[in-house]
């Protein structure tokens, strides 16, 4: 037991000392010290942290900002090349045009399609031309690809298309390899009909049909469509042929005009 009190003194003694050297060197031990030094330790890692977060949510600003900038220059040349390419496609079909004109010794002229007929149960065009550009009725419309229709009126300045595949629209052909001649009329929907053919003359499937000029409506020689199937049983006097136009009316921009 002495020996236990004996090292406290010693411990005692040694403190002491230590604490009368620290005081000698830093002055007056000042106990608030040894209390706001974990307080300042906590301070500055609270600090660090914030500045490193507010660092962080910086460069996330300036990235999404980037990256918004990025996605608006790159919405920027997509539309850019969608007008490119649609430049394309319109100086291709405008050249299909001039090559009409140029071998098409009837030409009147080509119009745009600038709208769909207001009667839902009548496939018709409006074009932006009309008698001031030498359209009249009757006059057939055409593309590189085949007959598109007729002039079913015109104004000053516009025309309506009664298209081939109205079911009031019909037209004189002749078929290309058999030269079996019949009319061709519209059925409302992406087909046509060929009438009048009897069941003795052979029409093969995909052969040409093209206007017979027979009708004094449309010049001779215009390709329509082909054909698409035939069917003998159960048609009377005359085959069922199905004819399938060249020109598909629902994806047209602009058109051609010819006289008779």
């Amino acid at each position: 037991m002495p020996k236990k009190r004996l090292l406290l003194f010693f411990s005692l003694i040694i403190v002491s000392f230590i604490l009368m050297t620290y005081q000698s060197k830093r002055g007056i031990l000042n106990p608030l010290r040894l209390i706001s030094y974990p307080v300042n330790v906590a301070n500055n890692a609270i600090h660090s942290i914030s500045s490193s977060i507010k660092e962080s949510v910086k460069k996330i600003r300036l990235r999404d900002e980037e990256n918004r900038r990025l996605r608006q220059e790159i919405d920027k040349l997509l539309m850019e090349q969608q007008a490119y390419k649609d430049a394309v496609v319109e100086n291709a079909r405008l050249r299909e045009l001039l090559s009409l004109k140029e071998k098409e010794k009837r030409y009147v002229t080509a119009a745009r399609v600038i709208a769909r007929g207001n009667d839902r149960w009548a496939n018709t065009l409006v074009i932006d031309k009309g008698r001031h550009d030498g359209i009249e009725k009757d006059m057939a419309v055409i593309t590189v690809r085949g007959l598109v229709g007729k002039i079913l009126s015109s104004s000053d300045s516009y025309s309506s298309i009664l298209l081939i595949n109205d079911i009031n629209f019909s037209a004189a052909i002749r078929l290309h390899e058999s030269r079996t001649e019949g009319i061709i009329s519209g059925t409302g929907s992406k087909t046509c009909i060929l009438k009048y053919i009897p069941h003795e003359y052979e029409v093969k499937e995909n052969e040409m049909v093209l206007t017979s000029g027979l009708d004094f409506l449309f010049p001779a020689d215009i390709p329509i469509g082909s054909v698409t199937r035939v069917m003998k049983k159960g048609a009377g006097l005359f085959q069922n042929i199905e004819v399938i136009p060249f020109q598909d009316t629902a994806k047209l921009e602009e058109v051609v005009i010819v006289r008779r």
